[in-house]
């Protein structure tokens, strides 16, 4: 019965690391500022020219920073600023299905009361969206129209408003998917916003929701599936597709063709290093990574042996198929003599494939390309210590900064208070990318002209801009990858090492453990086509940092005064 509490403790906190993926989403918003990139790196598309980027008018509004041109609140992302509309002017009215002249229907995926409180009273998860008046609990549903007030005091949705509407999903099984999506395209929205986690929406749901050509965000998929289904499929997590795009960069330009000196196996270490690949069945276009690598990496950049792991639609089965295949694809790697795993894989199959290698008694290289949150300590400190202590890679994750509150409570307390709202940490992510895109479109709200409007935005924060506590953001052809994105986290990254003695707070969740990543050269910042080819310092603290002991100058966020907020009570 011990045993199978831990087990089950740990599963609980795995599922805590997957909701706080959505709390990621926010994350990537976290202290950036506009900024191109390289020259011939990336595309910035032509604004809409009703919404008045750019203009006097737009500069001189009362919600803009007419120094720089961007809203004027304080967080580091801040959207160009639009010209106001003049009072009584037409918007245009219904210019889109769910979209009328006053109001803008969005419907919102979200489990039930019952599975929320369920979910939120496990044993090791705490309340993520507090009532902070009350100090209860309040429920997801709560937390949009109290983080869309604090949005639309900058943002100008040129007359309307967003009508929020509610809907529980049925299950997470394709045909559950399925009719979940009849039922919410009957609903004709303008868009649709899953937050269901377990409880149902997901990427079938999603992409069936894009079929009927009304906009799905955070709804799961790839950014494959978003090109494929544009302008309709918006993800709100992690680009999956540029971890292969850069993994397969510093894989070649670093390593490959070197002895595998981080192996805990005594005979890799003189041994050149053998390349071996975990991936999902879904969720990642895999093509790119064996390509660039054998561009980046030459003779010696070549996959020995890649390992598909079965993702189920249903996610009530994941970790059952993840148990079953774990010690089968380990065997498999270990028997075709691989000392380095590059893991495409979602933390619980990272963690049961460490299990499955430590009990062969095999303790080879893990790389970690970037995929998902890969370098969130939360999940990381329950793998096997004796495999993290082989593990490196590249990381997207902010590091932790000593001492500073979170510049996204900071938003939200500059509207509300201190003491007042509904908060969630995963609800503005995706409420960042519906508002700015409703607004650079102009009054002529479409999905054509949100996308025009989005992908007009140059990239900014990160490597964009040389920032070190940043990620990178860019939608289109502003992020300097070969194809059009749609993500939001996930376009740059810093080298990293795990120490598994370093003791502190770990990223996002800010919670105090043993064993963290660690960064060489100051935690800087890369984007594909960008990376230095060179030998990097790994496992060796005299050169590197795992948190900033203040926030870098450059990503400090601006102030203002919140004008007709109940926080200053004008």
């Amino acid at each position: 019965m011990t045993n199978v509490r831990r087990r089950g403790a740990r599963l609980t906190r795995q599922r805590t690391a997957a909701k706080s993926i959505v709390m990621l989403v926010v994350t990537a918003l976290v202290l950036g500022a506009m900024a191109t990139l390289a020259a011939g790196q990336v595309k910035i598309g032509p604004a809409v020219k009703a919404a008045g980027v750019g203009t006097a008018a737009a500069k001189n509004a009362p919600y803009c920073d007419p120094k720089d041109g961007k809203l004027a609140y304080p967080y580091q992302q801040r959207a160009p600023c639009v010209a106001p509309m003049d009072k009584g002017a037409n918007n245009g009215g219904a210019t889109y299905q769910g979209v009328t002249k006053d109001a803008i229907k969005i419907v919102v995926v979200v489990p039930t009361h019952d599975q929320q409180v369920t979910a939120r009273t496990q044993p090791g998860v705490s309340c993520t969206t507090p009532n902070r008046e009350t100090g209860a609990c309040a429920d997801i549903e709560a937390t949009y129209p109290d983080w869309e007030t604090v949005l639309t005091q900058n943002f100008q949705l040129w007359g309307r408003t967003i009508d929020f509407q509610f809907f529980h999903p049925t299950g997470a099984g394709e045909a559950e998917q399925r009719a979940d999506a009849l039922t919410v395209t009957s609903m004709k929205p303008f868009g649709v916003v899953c937050n269901g986690g377990t409880a149902g929406g997901g990427r079938i749901f999603g992409l069936a929701v894009a079929q009927a050509k009304i906009m799905a965000f955070n709804c799961g998929g790839t950014n494959s599936d978003a090109v494929a289904q544009a302008p309709y499929v918006w993800l709100g997590g992690f680009d999956s597709d540029a971890s292969a795009v850069n993994g397969a960069e510093v894989l070649g330009k670093m390593f490959v063709g070197k002895p595998a000196e981080f192996s805990g196996n005594s005979a890799d270490k003189t041994k050149t290093r053998v390349i071996g690949v975990i991936k999902p069945q879904t969720g990642l276009s895999y093509d790119a990574f064996p390509k660039l690598l054998k561009q980046y990496g030459g003779k010696n950049g070549v996959v020995k042996n890649e390992v598909t792991y079965t993702v189920p639609i249903d996610t009530s089965a994941v970790l059952t198929s993840n148990q079953a295949e774990a010690p089968t694809l380990t065997a498999k790697l270990k028997d075709e003599g691989v000392t380095t795993v590059v893991a495409f894989a979602s933390a619980q199959m990272t963690r049961l494939m460490m299990e499955a290698a430590t009990k062969l008694d095999w303790y080879p290289e893990w790389f970690f390309p970037g995929f998902g949150a890969q370098d969130i300590e939360v999940t990381a400190r329950s793998n096997d210590p004796k495999q993290m202590a082989h593990t490196f890679g590249i990381g997207s994750l902010p590091l932790y900064v000593n001492g500073i509150s979170d510049p996204q409570v900071n938003w939200f307390n500059w509207y509300w208070g201190p003491n007042k709202g509904n908060y969630s940490a995963g609800t503005v992510g995706t409420l960042y990318t519906v508002n700015a895109g409703i607004m650079l479109a102009g009054p002529k709200l479409t999905p054509q002209t949100f996308q025009q409007g989005l992908f007009a935005m140059p990239a900014y924060g990160g490597a964009a801009t040389g920032q070190r506590q940043s990620f990178m953001f860019g939608y289109g052809r502003t992020s300097g990858l070969p194809y059009d994105e749609y993500a939001t986290v996930g376009l740059d990254y810093a080298l990293m090492w795990w120490n598994p003695t370093d003791v502190g707070k770990g990223k996002i969740l800010f919670n105090d453990g043993t064993g963290r990543f660690c960064y060489p050269n100051d935690a800087k910042r890369f984007y594909a086509s960008q990376w230095e080819k060179t030998t990097p310092k790994l496992f060796d603290m005299s050169g590197s940092i795992c948190q900033f002991a203040a926030l870098p100058p450059t990503d400090i966020p601006p102030t203002y005064e919140c004008k007709g907020c109940p926080s200053t009570k004008s």
